[in-house]
């Protein structure tokens, strides 16, 4: 009777795991490209954005950017390539975003549109750099989509992809670089440094207490640090 048992219970083990192993394999071979597909889309649907849009602030984005970095890890049975694409574009998409948030955090201080002094000089040099770097990154992202377009023509439709959403990509991040650039040519062309670190040194002497020996001996960029916590800009 004993050996009956456990002969019985050895079974019902090996059972066990056959069942647990016809399970993974089954889950495995539904894990395609549709299954991938679905995943983007419910990681869009938690942070309310879509394949064209972005979270509207620096940490959901860094929380999007974490998410889809795990999700890079599912194994596909069937369209791991394009997934990874998709998942790629989708990253540097998020990147660009970022960047262009962070150019824009002197708002209008940071561009000339509005006109412009030259003791903001480091804010527009600065807002100009991140947002031409925006640009930079979302060349990038439209250059993977493009390939994602041309080589998995269904995946792309799966996710609601086309030439149309590169192209008008490509227009946004055109005109991003397109003020960054002049920005960043207006405030050199008519605040050079030396002009500029002339009005912070005359500013210091009216409106702090530093030796004129001091300021006299001031770069450039010791003196934007200077001014800068002046008016408490980080």
């Amino acid at each position: 009777m004993k050996v009956m048992h456990k002969n019985r219970k050895l079974w019902i083990i090996e059972s066990f795991f056959m069942i647990t192993l016809l399970l993974l394999i089954s889950c495995a071979q539904g894990k395609n490209f549709s299954y991938g597909a679905e995943q983007i889309n419910k990681l869009n649907s938690k942070y309310n954005t879509t394949m064209e849009t972005y979270p509207n602030n620096i940490n959901e984005i860094n929380a999007m950017l974490r998410d889809f970095e795990e999700l890079k890890k599912i194994e596909l049975a069937e369209g791991q390539e394009p997934f990874k694409y998709i998942i790629d574009y989708r990253i540097l998409n998020l990147e660009a975003e970022k960047l262009y948030i962070y150019g824009q955090k002197y708002g209008a201080a940071g561009t000339t549109k509005q006109g412009f002094g030259c003791k903001p000089r480091p804010l527009i040099i600065e807002s100009s750099f991140l947002r031409n770097q925006s640009a930079l990154k979302g060349f990038e992202a439209i250059d993977l989509l493009r390939e994602f377009i041309a080589q998995y023509p269904k995946e792309s439709a799966l996710l609601g992809m086309s030439e149309k959403n590169a192209l008008f990509l490509n227009a946004t991040f055109y005109q991003i670089a397109k003020e960054a650039r002049s920005d960043s040519g207006v405030i050199n062309r008519f605040c050079p440094e030396s002009a500029t670190l002339e009005l912070y040194k005359e500013e210091f002497r009216k409106k702090t207490n530093l030796s004129e020996e001091l300021i006299n001996s001031l770069s450039y960029d010791e003196a934007v640090v200077i001014w800068k916590e002046g008016r408490g800009i980080e």
